[in-house]
């Protein structure tokens, strides 16, 4: 038996060097074990099927690796081969793909060696148990490049081995580990699998930055793979590896390793490694060594190289030496896997008398004469233990109270037991205004204001008897100004005795204004300024209800204002609309009333009406004044409206009557074209005969198979994905054309078909949701408007019950929209029919929140599931103006109610990341799609794309 090695490179010549050893042919057996360094597959393949064809009945075997001994030195560039020539030894090869865990039916014989390679094998250990012979071996370095080989076959994902066995074949194996512990424990404190994110509290970079230095924690993983930590498997302390560095402070390594486990640091024990190499050589000496085969990891690799260059030179001719991935060894009762060993095995067929050495540490045979070395050290190493567990113990205090004074974003601070203030923490700028200088050793009743300081008084008295309290006080900013607080006094006790108090102090500024803001939201149009349709009619109410003068009420609306919207687009469209309103303004100044009814509709209340006329003149000052054209970018549009007016109590006693009559006088007026005024008369029968023929169309659609349901996507921003869908009617008349809901909606509501429709949509919507779900679609749910009478309706419930029941959807699946409106009617029956609603599992969402409707009461007593931010406070969302502060509060509010949140109208990738940023993680609008039919729809779902491309 001989064992040599040659480097082959991209331009050596491998046939002049097998013919420069012709006893490769006469050999009985040849097994060749081919390392490629340079993890250049082609190049590989190359010289496996050259060596195939020059000698056809080797054996080939091998895999990447990260470097090799040769030639008494380190190599990391080429092709290692080794030979080995055998006279008695028989050499059968086998491959097992990557998922195979079967070793034993490859293995034909107990007796022998196996030398086994694998690439990307996860489940190493599981592949090596119960192994009947000896395996040695290890997993092919390169992560991605990495590959295995059987003759001229390569493998990325599979395993290749070969089975070496005869009665002269004597293999005497060694297993060894040279990392000894060389700190206390530090307990893994997060983790997930692989991934360890804090240690000891900390993140894992902080971690290994405090013990090892900001270098080596900057060079992670390279620096701590060459001085592995430790861990506790099975009573054995075990090396493990930093493999890779994350941005967040977070490393990978390569061992699973739970949350509690115990972890050291280690260093490389020289005097084990040093008495190890003396053994091989001593061993050596007792038979002729005609083969050394030697597996260690990359951990290693540097101190292997040297230490065999120093310690074993003149066994390098029969040495085959490689650094790989992590290396294993089983011997058919003990099976070890590791990446930071070195498995060795002495190979001979010379009968020599010699002793059989069995695989164990080395050193526990070499330490004798160090026993006195290793006691001083221990001892060194346990006093150290204590005092630093004990220093680490009274830094975290300090760093805990430290970070919960400096960095609360609350007022802290203390005083003695006179009152006088003895620290405060930095929080006392921003809420204040004043410096820590300026307050301290005063008396802290200096800053409260005088209308609370005989509360705060008691409540100090009382804290100084050891019970903590909570109140509301009012302290004084630096410039004079009283600021709200919630203050909790705690007592000190030292000793068992109280020598002072803490106070914590939080500033309500933030949520009064957030709730200043909400309830400006419920009465107030966010574009305009004005007065919202909520607040118009409240105070229209209040009107009738304490005078018997005369009153007109105006509708104003916008000619053609769609189309601007159309052709430049929502947020350009709100610019004109802004400077519409000023116009408006300007002509109505302090005569009346101005509300935003909604989208380019306006409300006028004029009081105090002594002659029509006097409401005329305001119409025509209002046409007047948008005679001008309005500029924007450059660009000339001329604005006309539309006036419809009614008069009480000519047209109507009561809110109602009024508004729906002058409404009615402004589609009047709409009909005869741009620019007119209209006054209510009984006699517009021309609009009651279109009214009568929409509705005569709207009985028959459900029949004639008119109306159909779009679906628009509903979004889920971190999982990009679509999540829901809102169902929107639509009605495609053969005569009229597409209708829009706007205009066929309002008739069936006031017609009592709406409740027809409602259930045709709630069925159809339900039916196509359950098939969509049975295409695979199993989380996806649907959106439902529900309208105000259907929602009284008494039947409401059971009809929806039968909708789930005939289409066999969940409950969890359907959501129904309700306004705020719909469910004022009647706010008992509404809360009980919501609360029956929810029982079942279905969501109920509040539609629009904004626009008009949305009051704080609504969102705090009734149950609702999801609030949708109406599309009127996205369309000028920037990060920083006030439509996002009011963004923000509804968020934060939402959140106290715990209330889902949904954005409508989103229609740039801006402000999708803005509202997520804000917290919102649910989103809808023409961005992401715009509603589609249902094949369309259907399509979109199918190409999982995001953003979602319709």
């Amino acid at each position: 038996m001989r064992t040599f090695s040659v480097m082959i490179h991209q331009d050596s010549l491998l046939s002049e060097c097998i013919n420069n050893h012709p006893e490769l042919f006469q050999a009985n057996a040849v097994l060749i074990q081919l390392f490629s360094l340079s993890r250049e597959m082609n190049h590989a393949v190359e010289v496996a099927i050259e060596l195939e064809n020059l000698l056809p009945e080797a054996v080939i075997i091998g895999s990447t690796a990260a470097e090799a001994y040769f030639d008494e030195a380190s190599v990391t560039e080429g092709i290692l081969l080794s030979f080995t020539l055998f006279e008695h030894t028989r050499i059968e090869s086998f491959v097992m793909d990557g998922f195979e865990k079967d070793l034993n039916k490859h293995i034909t014989e107990k007796d022998g060696i196996v030398l086994l390679f694998n690439s990307d094998v996860i489940d190493e250990e599981a592949l090596l148990r119960g192994a009947p012979t000896l395996v040695i071996g290890g997993k092919a370095f390169g992560d991605d490049q990495s590959f295995v080989l059987s003759g001229s076959r390569i493998l990325t994902n599979g395993i290749v081995g070969v089975h070496l066995t005869g009665q002269k074949l004597d293999v005497t194996p060694y297993y060894e580990t040279f990392w000894k512990s060389a700190s206390r424990s530090y307990k893994v404190t997060k983790s997930f699998g692989q991934r360890l994110f804090e240690i000891e509290g900390m993140n894992a970079h902080s971690f290994f930055e405090k013990y090892l230095g900001e270098k080596a924690a900057n060079r992670l993983p390279n620096h701590v793979s060459h001085a592995p930590l430790l861990h506790v498997v099975n009573g054995q302390l075990k090396p493990f590896s930093v493999i890779e560095s994350f941005r967040d402070g977070s490393v990978k390594v390569d061992s699973f390793l739970p949350k509690g486990t115990l972890i050291n640091f280690s260093y490389f024990d020289a005097i084990t490694f040093q008495s190890f190499l003396k053994r091989i050589n001593r061993q050596a000496g007792l038979f002729s060594l005609e083969g050394l085969f030697s597996y260690s990891s990359v951990p290693v690799k540097d101190l292997f190289s040297n230490g065999m260059s120093l310690n074993a030179s003149h066994l390098s001719s029969s040495i085959t030496s490689v650094c790989l991935a992590s290396e294993y060894f089983s011997d058919g009762t003990t099976c070890q896997h590791s990446n930071n060993s070195t498995i060795m095995a002495m190979l001979s067929e010379t009968d020599a008398e010699h002793e059989k050495v069995q695989p164990q540490p080395l050193h526990n045979q070499e330490m004798k004469d160090l026993d006195g070395l290793m006691a001083l050290s221990h001892l060194i190493k346990a006093s150290t233990e204590e005092l630093e567990t004990l220093n680490v113990s009274l830094q975290q205090s300090e760093q805990r109270f430290k970070s919960l004074f400096e960095q609360n974003p609350n007022l802290v601070y203390s005083v003695d037991n006179y009152g006088k203030i003895t620290s405060v923490n930095p929080a006392l700028k921003s809420l204040l205004g004043y410096t820590s200088e300026e307050v301290m050793s005063k008396h802290s009743l200096q800053f409260v204001a005088s209308e609370d300081a005989h509360m705060t008084r008691d409540k100090f008295y009382q804290t100084f008897q050891g019970v903590a309290q909570t109140y509301d006080a009012h302290l004084v900013d630096k410039s004079g100004a009283k600021v709200l607080f919630t203050i909790t006094n705690i007592p000190i006790i030292v000793n068992g005795e109280i020598i002072g108090a803490y106070g914590i102090g939080k500033s309500n500024m933030n949520q009064l204004q957030a709730e200043e803001k909400i309830a400006h939201l419920a009465y107030y149009d966010v574009l305009t300024e004005l007065p919202n349709r909520l607040l118009f009619e409240n105070l229209l109410n209040e009107s009738l209800n304490n005078t018997d003068d005369k009153l007109a009420v105006m509708f104003i609306d916008l000619d053609r204002f769609k189309l601007i919207n159309d052709s430049l687009g929502h947020q350009q469209g709100d610019h004109i609309l802004k400077q519409v309103t000023n116009r408006i303004k300007e002509a109505i100044q302090d005569d009346a009333i101005l509300a935003r009814f909604g989208g380019d509709e306006f409300t006028v209340l004029l009081p105090g009406l002594k002659d029509e006329k006097e409401a005329l003149m305001l119409a025509k000052r209002v046409m007047d004044q948008l005679k001008a054209p309005i500029v924007y970018q450059n660009v000339e549009y001329f604005m006309t409206v539309g006036i419809g007016i009614s008069i009480f109590p000519h047209d109507g006693l009561d809110l109602d009557t009024l508004m729906r009559n002058s409404y009615i006088a402004l589609d009047r007026a709409k009909q005869q074209g741009a620019s007119y005024i209209e006054f209510y008369t009984d006699e517009m029968t021309d609009k009651a005969f279109e009214r009568l023929e929409l509705e005569s169309y709207l009985r028959r659609a459900i029949e004639k198979d008119e109306l159909t349901l779009y679906y628009q996507p509903q979004v889920n921003l971190d999982e990009q994905k679509i999540y829901a869908c809102e169902a929107l009617i639509r009605w495609n008349h053969p005569k009229l054309g597409l209708v829009s809901p706007a205009e066929f909606i309002p008739l069936a509501e006031e017609t009592g078909l709406i409740e027809e429709i409602g259930i045709w949509v709630l069925n159809e919507a339900c039916i196509q949701t359950r098939k969509w779900q049975e295409l695979g679609y199993n989380d996806l749910s649907i959106s439902v408007n529900v309208s105000g009478r259907q929602f009284q309706s008494a039947n409401f419930v059971e009809t929806v019950r039968r909708a789930l029941t005939t289409s066999g959807l969940s409950a969890e699946s359907l959501h129904l929209e309700v306004t705020e409106s719909t469910t004022l009617v009647n706010t008992d029956y509404s809360i009980s029919m919501l609360n029956e609603l929810r029982g079942m599992g279905i969501k109920v969402s509040i539609d629009d929140f904004g626009t008009g409707y949305s009051s704080l009461s609504y969102l705090k007593d009734f149950p609702l599931d999801i609030l949708k931010i109406d599309q009127s406070f996205i369309r000028n969302l920037q990060e920083n103006n006030a439509d996002a502060a009011i963004v923000k509060a509804v968020i934060t509010m939402c959140e106290g109610l715990n209330l889902s949140i949904v954005a409508e109208g989103i229609e740039t990738k801006e402000q999708g990341e803005i509202i997520r940023s804000f917290g919102c993680n649910f989103a809808q609008g023409f961005f992401y799609s715009k509603p589609l039919n249902r094949d369309r729809f259907e399509k979109l779902l199918l190409s999982k794309q995001f953003p979602l491309a319709t």
